[in-house]
């Protein structure tokens, strides 16, 4: 009897322990919340505003570059010629006009008063009797020649002179009669004097020779300075597309241009994916979404990297639930709804990258 007790208490001793090993890890059991998916990345896509001919390519697909770092620039010949012209634009507007500029202005004006006070005030009386006299001349001129051409006409006809003479004589008889009537139209214009339009024509031009000459006196309005301006602002602003920078520290995914292709304005030119917005989407089921919060630590397990750890932080859950992706679960599963959670994975190495297949452990969900 006594062989036989000593024989069932180490029985009964590893029966109790393996009890206890049961209940232990039953009590102790991992109830963090997991979930697989493929790392992504968020991409940005640079380009030129303005476009043209591309005159240097400085990066190369796969490239990291940091943030501000130059990638590509485009002919600047014709922006800098239109950032030339509006920056003089603009400096002249601010300056003001010169002095010989208001000099030449107020010349140009006291010239178009004084043709305006001659046309109002008419012809002098000078110049009407000297056109009295030139008609007097040409009166004169005209008997004369008439005259003589009377004699040589009776002489003629006597063959005392010659055809040649007879026909010399008319013509100088004519030329007077045409003298005369030039004469007497023009005495009579300057009796008349200037026609209404073109006194309202000469104070016209007076008075838009006066405006021009005060508003180069005062300078140039407020408004008109702004307008320059905002015309120096806008094509400094196009200048700065001649250049596309990298806007954050990123590697150059898709870059399909060379030196002289022609782009358009806002056309991409580059794809980038930024280094620091490497991320995993993983699938909650409703049921336990109320136990992640943004900000939760997360262990990310990436397979590529010889199921090396990494750490993550949840960034974003889905407001809205959704069916499970197909992709993701079997059929029968695919009928539960779910909450997107984006956890951003932190990796300095950047040995993790899109594409890549990764586990992910909420920490804090448990």
């Amino acid at each position: 009897m006594k062989g036989k007790r000593i024989v069932v208490i180490p029985v009964l001793a590893a029966v109790v322990l393996a009890v206890g090993v049961l209940y232990g890890g039953w009590f102790h059991k991992d109830t963090a919340l997991r979930g697989s998916g493929t790392v992504e990345a968020r991409n940005i896509r640079v380009g030129s505003k303005v476009g043209g001919r591309i005159d240097k390519v400085l990066v190369r697909e796969g490239d990291h570059v940091e943030a501000g770092q130059l990638l590509i620039t485009f002919d600047d010949k014709e922006l800098l010629a239109s950032l030339g012209q509006s920056r003089a634009n603009a400096e002249k507007a601010k300056r003001g006009y010169r002095p010989e500029e208001i000099a030449q202005s107020r010349a140009a004006a006291e010239q178009a008063r004084a043709d305006y006070e001659l046309r109002k005030n008419g012809y002098r009386q000078e110049d009407i009797e000297a056109a009295q006299a030139d008609l007097d001349r040409a009166a004169a001129d005209e008997t004369r020649t008439q005259l003589d051409f009377q004699r040589y006409e009776a002489l003629a006809k006597k063959d005392l002179v010659s055809k040649q003479q007879r026909d010399t004589a008319e013509a100088n008889w004519k030329m007077a009669v045409a003298q005369k009537d030039n004469a007497q139209h023009k005495l009579e214009e300057l009796r008349r004097g200037y026609r209404p339009e073109e006194i309202a024509s000469a104070l016209a031009r007076y008075e838009q020779t006066k405006a021009t000459l005060e508003m180069m006196a005062r300078g140039n309005r407020r408004e008109d300075v702004e307008a320059a301006q905002a015309a120096l602002a806008y094509d400094e602003a196009r200048f700065r597309e001649r250049q596309v920078l990298a806007p954050s520290a990123a590697t150059v995914e898709v870059l399909d241009v060379r030196p002289g292709d022609l782009i358009g304005p806002n056309t991409p030119v580059a794809t980038l994916l930024e280094s620091d917005q490497i991320y995993v989407r993983i699938y909650v089921p409703e049921t336990e979404i109320s136990r992640v919060k943004v900000g939760d630590k997360a262990e990310v397990t990436v397979d590529s990297a010889g199921r090396k750890t990494f750490e993550g932080v949840v960034e974003q859950i889905n407001q809205q639930a959704e069916f499970l992706p197909r992709n993701v679960q079997t059929a029968e599963e695919r009928v539960h709804q779910v909450f997107g959670v984006k956890v951003r994975v932190e990796d300095s190495t950047r040995h993790v990258l899109p594409g890549m297949a990764a586990d992910v452990k909420l920490k804090s969900a448990s």
